[in-house]
């Protein structure tokens, strides 16, 4: 009987460190099992057959030039696929040997078109990663690891004060590469004197980073899934799919959506010890599961191999990735408009307050103007009246004075 085959199609080409980790850790689920893995290009002609299909949100609207690409038919596998809430046309599924999808919301759009379909963990709650050594980190050094991105700065208002707030080395983490977030993180005004920032690692390298801080404060669910997988605490910036991951493991609280929320959250993590054990051992027998599940599937169906060449493949690859780059400039364009925003806001609530101070100190110039005034007034009137009584005093005076004959 040959050796099964797991032709692994996830989103191979951009440079999406949540994406790469997936098929790393199928990988290595499927070694575990002695099944070898082959890594499908998305801009095939002709697929390999069976797939296992899974890494991002790969389940969207019907439509898209490149998503479209794993909306692949028949008998393949669906492993904790992300799903958009308006994704449509998905009933061809239900030809699928298993169907899942990483988060209790995101399987019921699923059974819209697929009753079977399951609730699955992210494979990358299994990945193992060697150590990797951080520069300019001492042992036993307190560290907090911090990952930023326009988003964060269009929910956080105080984003800068508060992350440089925290009393402890940090170490930035280049996460969301496609994001462009280490140049972003450079580039704000972070006070960096007890601070590291690191190149752009690996999905292995970086599990290793974040398996070492004491905490982290993140804006990517799949840092955040590496955090919470080796029981780290975390913040995360909010995000609908990291919402809906969490929300299935009561850990909705760890997902921040402005300055109060994080602070708090730090206050927390800084004051509170978290265990994420029994929801993580959990969720490793739940994947553990599914693979095996996956191993008796391939290891039991027909296989089909497909050429491996595509001479337009580096073309489309490039569009592709020069797409995500339009994306990420119109994201860091909306960062920018929010903040400048906020900036206009404010000057414009110093200048409202400035005018304000101008009006009531000229009303307290004039209130003191009119107090002196006032008490010029009395003091006149005082004395006006302090002479005619003395007068009054003087004839009164006189007057008995000559009745009793005495000077």
């Amino acid at each position: 009987m040959p050796v099964p085959l797991a032709n692994l199609l996830y989103d191979s080409v951009s440079r999406n460190t949540g994406d790469i980790a997936i098929g790393v850790a199928a990988e290595q689920l499927f070694a575990a099992r002695g099944v070898t893995s082959h890594i499908v290009n998305p801009f095939s002609e002709i697929f390999p057959s069976p797939l296992v299909i899974g890494g991002g949100e790969l389940v969207r609207v019907k439509g898209d030039p490149f998503y479209d690409a794993y909306r692949q038919t028949g008998g393949h596998i669906l492993n904790a696929a992300g799903v958009w809430s308006s994704a449509d046309d998905l009933g061809y599924l239900n030809e699928y040997a298993f169907v899942s999808a990483r988060s209790e919301h995101e399987v019921q759009v699923l059974r819209s078109f697929v009753s079977r379909a399951e609730v699955l963990p992210c494979a990358t709650t299994l990945l193992r990663s060697d150590d990797f050594v951080i520069p300019g980190i001492d042992a036993d050094e307190p560290v907090v690891g911090i990952h930023m991105v326009p988003h964060s700065l269009r929910l956080l208002e105080d984003l800068i004060p508060i992350i440089d707030a925290i009393p402890h080395k940090k170490v930035f983490i280049p996460f969301t590469h496609y994001n462009g977030d280490q140049s972003f993180m450079k580039t704000l005004p972070f006070n960096m004197k007890n601070s590291v920032l690191l190149d752009k690692l690996d999905p292995l390298q970086l599990h290793s980073v974040i398996r070492q801080m004491d905490y982290v404060v993140v804006s990517s669910l799949h840092a955040s899934i590496y955090a919470y997988s080796q029981n780290i605490p975390f913040a995360s910036v909010h995000q609908k799919k990291a919402e809906y991951y969490f929300q299935d493991r009561d850990l909705s609280s760890h997902l921040v959506r402005n300055d109060r929320e994080l602070r708090a959250m730090l206050a927390r993590l800084e004051s509170e010890t978290f265990d994420f054990s029994e929801q993580i051992a959990s969720d490793s027998r739940r994947v553990n599961q599914a693979f095996d599940r996956y191993a008796e599937i391939l290891g039991t169906t027909e296989q089909r191999l497909a050429p491996t060449t595509d001479p337009l493949s580096f073309a489309r690859q490039q569009t592709v990735l020069f797409d995500q780059a339009q994306m990420v400039i119109g994201d860091r364009d909306l960062a920018l408009g929010y903040s400048e925003s906020r900036r206009l806001k404010s000057r414009r609530v110093a200048i409202d307050l400035q005018q304000d101070n101008a009006i009531l100190n000229d009303a307290l110039t004039l209130s003191r103007s009119a107090q002196e005034t006032l008490q010029a007034e009395l003091n006149r009137r005082d004395q006006r009246l302090s002479a005619r009584i003395y007068r009054r005093a003087k004839r009164e005076l006189g007057r008995l004075a000559s009745v009793f004959k005495r000077p």
